[in-house]
Order: structure tokens, then sequence, then C-alpha cells
């Protein structure tokens, strides 16, 4: 393939998924400090984390409202002792975050909208699947694969050759450069200087798109718990109950989520972070608790899955940049303000040329003078 022809997709492709991809870029900057920038908005002191008091809350909520049901608890990220309770009111979603002791600090119901902690749901939503479900996760998938390559597209443009007095001239475009040659030589510096990175956790977040299909072309199956169902009229165990057995396993890990017994898996899901994973905000390791009678019936740690298991697990903390603690996300905020600085140079560039182009035909019709300095005076 000609650079002729290299350069008309890389444009064009760019031209056409630009919307698209500046909205991933500007959702994906959001995202980065989600969990620090929500917990922001709730002013309240920090409460260590009681488990007892919090379940006390929930019975007392349910007790209250029979159409209430508690789904699922799970950290604020922050590291602040809050959580999001994820509760199922007669089918609607409500969401409310609560400190250590079960003290709620914030109400999100279906009519908020972006209030009350609704922005950060729907900026994820958006980032995934286009706020349209699976076919929104299919079209983000596909758009993924075609920004990877239109990225190793422009590194094949841009790319100055073996030596290093090449490197270093593409690296630091001359300040002097005009016209076309101005946005080319920062597009180009620019992407010289970032496309590795970016590759890397672009490719990462595209293949989370595709996991199911990955897994079942690498032969992984996903564990599955199997717990008695529980008997007619009979209570789940209490979840400080089920919590204690799965903690007596990683008596050193923090609690980072609580998946309650639902139709079709009467058990809990007792997730935590163990010290060294790579998944700093809410970890891997989960332990399955039978709600019928507290026995653990099964567990995923991290530390000892297979080589090809480990490696899909670390596809969701390098596209989050949490693999590398703050410096990693820093990393991954700089990639996404990278992503939507190529677009806009990208941009810049296009009508830099397209003007250049027209030019000459526009003071051929009169529509401008020469530019000559003649029409001075």
């Amino acid at each position: 393939m000609t650079g002729a022809r290299i350069r008309s997709i890389h444009r064009w492709a760019s031209i056409a998924m630009l919307g698209f991809w500046l909205v991933q870029a500007l959702t994906g900057l959001l995202l980065v400090f989600q969990w620090e920038i929500d917990d922001a908005t709730v002013a309240a002191p920090r409460v260590p984390t009681d488990i007892a008091a919090i379940d006390s809350r929930l019975t007392g909520l349910v007790a209250a409202d029979p159409d209430l049901a508690v789904r699922s608890l799970n950290t604020s990220g922050s590291g602040l002792d809050r959580y999001d309770i994820n509760l199922d009111d007669g089918g609607e979603r409500v969401t409310l975050r609560i400190d250590g002791s079960g003290r709620v600090l914030r109400h999100h119901g279906p009519g908020d909208g972006i209030r009350n902690g609704g922005l950060f749901t729907a900026a994820y939503d958006l980032h995934e699947s286009l706020l349209a479900g699976d076919a929104g996760m299919w079209i983000v998938g596909i758009s993924g694969l075609l920004l990877l390559s239109n990225i190793l597209l422009g590194l094949c443009l841009a790319w100055p050759g073996r030596t290093w007095a090449r490197w270093r001239m593409a690296l630091r475009p001359p300040a002097r450069l005009r016209g076309p040659a101005r946005p080319y030589g920062w597009h180009r510096a620019a992407g010289l200087a970032m496309a590795i990175p970016a590759l890397l956790t672009i490719g990462c977040g595209t293949a989370l798109i595709f996991l199911a299909g990955i897994e079942a072309m690498a032969g992984i199956e996903r564990y599955e718990p199997s717990a008695p169902a529980l008997g007619k009229g009979q209570a789940p165990i209490a979840m400080p109950a089920a919590v204690a057995r799965a903690r007596r396993l990683y008596p050193q890990a923090v609690l980072t989520r609580i998946d309650y017994p639902a139709a079709g898996m009467p058990y809990y899901g007792v997730q935590f972070r163990q010290r060294g994973e790579a998944a700093l905000i809410f970890g891997s390791t989960i332990v399955y608790v039978a709600a019928a009678d507290g026995r653990v019936i099964g567990r995923v740690d991290p530390f000892a899955m297979p080589l090809r298991e480990r490696a899909l697990d670390l596809l969701y903390p390098i596209h989050t940049g949490e693999i590398g603690g703050l410096p990693g996300r820093i990393a991954i905020f700089l990639i996404g303000l990278w992503l939507a600085a190529m677009i806009l140079l990208g941009v810049w560039l296009w009508q830099s040329r397209r003007h250049r182009r027209t030019a000459p035909a526009r003071r051929k019709r009169g529509a401008m003078p020469p530019m000559d300095g003649s029409e001075i005076g």
C-alpha cells in the first residue's frame, strides 16, 4: 500500500469517526478519577466501616418498604469507607451512598438524571455502550478496532526512520513552520510520543468488549458457583455472617463489594482486594457463600489463576491505569488528553490543507484578494 493511500485512509477514517472518538476520549477523561471526584461532592466525615451497623440500616429500609430489595453493596472507590447500595424498588433502580455506619449520605432515583452521582454513571454507560446496551457495546468495540488500526496507520506515516537526528527533528517540530506544515509537525510529534502507550490502553479497553469471545477462544470457562436453593419461606443467612465466613479466607484483604442472593443465585458474592492486586479499586478476589447454610461454595483468587486467565484479568487495570497506582492513572489521563488533542490537531491540519487548496480558486473568482501585499496602501 502506497504512502498516499495510507494517508488518505488515515485522514478520512479520522474525519468519519471524529465525533465518536472525541466522546470516548472525553468520557474516559471524566472516569479516570471518578471515585475521588464523586465522593468529594458528598460532604460528611469519614466513619469506619461497621458491617453489622450497615446491615441493620438496610434491614430497616427493606422492612419499611416490602417492594424494596437490596441487590449489591460496593465501595465508592475513594478509600473513605463509603459504599453505594444498589436497590430494586419495584423494578426501578435506586442507589444510596452511605457511610461506614450505614447512614444515607445521598439518594439517586430514576428521575434524578445526572444529579446526585448520576453524571458518572451516565459517563460510564456512554463510554462503554453508548447508552444502547449490548448493541452499543458492539459499536464501541468495532470503533475501538478502527481506532487501533488508524493509530497504526498514523504511526507508519509518521515514522522518521532509524537515525536519532530524524527522530529529534520529528519530536521537536521547528517553531518556524507555517501553513499546513505547522499542525502536521505537532500532529506527528504528538503521535510518535504517545502512540505506543495509547495502543496498549485502547487495545485493552477494546479487548474488554470482546472478553467473552476471547475467553471462549482461549478455552477459559467462567466459574459458576453451585449452591443449594433456599427452602420455601427460608430466609438467607444475614449479610454480616456471609462476610465473616468469607473473611476467614482473606483476613487482611479489603472488602469492596457484596452481591446479595437473587433469583437463580442462592448465594452471596463477597469481593475483596488483596495486597498486590493490579485492580486497586475493587480487586478480583471473590468468595461465594451459600445463602441457605453459610458454607463457602467456591472462590476466585487472582494469585491462583492459570497464567492465561490472569493475563485477561489484567485488561481492566491496564485500561484504567490502576495497575500503576496514581502514576498509572495520571498516565491514562494524559493519554485521554492526547487522543482529544490528536483529533483536534487532525481537524486543524485538514482545515489548513483544505484552505490552502481552495484559496487559489477563491482568488480567481474574486472572492479573495491576492495576499502579496499589493492591496495595502
